[in-house]
């Protein structure tokens, strides 16, 4: 179909001790959605979108991305991660640059831009997520909101086609989430696609065009956020719902 972006087929991902990470998943995912994927812990939301950026190499099944299947061998995985931005629990910045620096790193090493171009474009993104004023400090000058901040508009310099967003607020004091998903939501009003892994239920809820639910491996229910949240099928569902929105 026109509009897919990615194609998952009967995908499983086994580790080698045998944990089964993620078993027959098979999904259709299209451009200019927000897809959120939640689910208890061990659930393997990770490792599914993890797969999605080639960061773990499916067991079993198949990927396609604009009818390309990317789990072949032949595949260039670096163009691939030059379209699909991912964002960490841990940020990943590098520690020895300053953040004018991180963000311009891939710009000019994979891109082949020029310094003065990838400055341009970085500082345009600073300004965007409300840090042009740190572009000179280095990681550990920042809090892990604005480490956060920066790891999103370093993603975003490659000017990818969707972002994976892996647990990105899990790693932040209460404090600090809600600067994040504020970037996030500027980015969901801006039209990016975006596959989300959080515990945020209030930003699926606001944002999501269809959530993804996962347990065990294997995806049990997906719909809009008016089905999930009010009118969930799978007991499973609604069991972890209440787990995370009434945890008392």
């Amino acid at each position: 179909m026109p509009n897919s972006l990615f194609k998952i087929d009967h995908l499983s991902k086994v580790f080698s001790d045998g944990t089964v990470a993620i078993d027959d998943v098979s999904l259709e995912l299209k451009k200019n959605q927000v897809y959120v994927i939640i689910g208890p812990s061990g659930s393997g939301k990770s490792t599914l979108l993890r797969t999605l950026n080639l960061m773990e190499k499916p067991t079993h099944g198949h990927i396609f991305k604009d009818d390309q299947d990317i789990t072949l061998k032949s595949y260039p995985i670096e163009k691939h991660r030059e379209r699909v931005g991912m964002v960490f629990q841990n940020f990943n910045l590098f520690p020895h640059m300053t953040v004018l620096d991180n963000i311009n790193s891939a710009q000019i090493h994979v891109l082949k831009r020029d310094i003065q171009a990838a400055t341009q474009v970085s500082l345009g993104l600073l300004e965007q997520v409300g840090l042009l004023e740190k572009k000179n400090h280095y990681p550990n000058q920042l809090s892990g909101g604005q480490k956060q901040r920066i790891a999103i508009a370093r993603a975003l310099s490659m000017h990818p086609e969707v972002m994976l967003f892996d647990e990105p607020t899990s790693a932040l004091d209460p404090e600090m989430i809600g600067e994040v998903l504020s970037v996030m939501k500027n980015l969901v009003h801006s039209g990016m696609t975006m596959i989300v892994v959080t515990h945020e239920m209030g930003f699926a809820k606001a944002f999501a065009d269809e959530i993804i639910v996962m347990d065990k491996g294997k995806v049990i229910e997906q719909g809009t956020p008016e089905v999930i949240f009010n009118t969930p099928k799978e007991p499973r569902t609604a069991a972890f719902l209440k787990s995370v929105l009434n945890p008392l």
